[in-house]
């Protein structure tokens, strides 16, 4: 099976206005990837204060955290990102610093 694929020359009159639709779009695309990881990110919280509130040690060793670093992730505001804790090194970091 053979597929083409047809692209207008740079100078062309619609490229420029191509360009500009394309940034646009990319651009609410961004957002929409940006707002998307903000409720992920919520909803992701939330289940772990409830993990912590209910103290449910199974789930938080199965995780990896302690009670207490669930409860400061979860109290963190959405739009806030903390890699150590997805990469799963914030219990490492923590014994390093005691």
């Amino acid at each position: 099976m053979t597929i083409l694929t047809f692209h207008q020359p740079l100078g062309a009159a619609g490229a420029v206005r191509g360009t500009r639709e394309t940034s646009a779009v990319g651009r609410i695309s961004r957002c929409r990837g940006t707002v998307a990881s903000w409720i992920a990110r919520f909803r992701q919280r939330r289940a772990l204060y409830e993990i912590a509130e209910r103290d449910d040690q199974h789930l938080l060793k199965d995780i990896g955290v302690s009670r207490e670093e669930a409860f400061r992730e979860a109290h963190k505001p959405f739009w806030r990102r903390c890699p150590s804790f997805a990469r799963g090194t914030m219990s490492s970091d923590l014994s390093r610093a005691a």
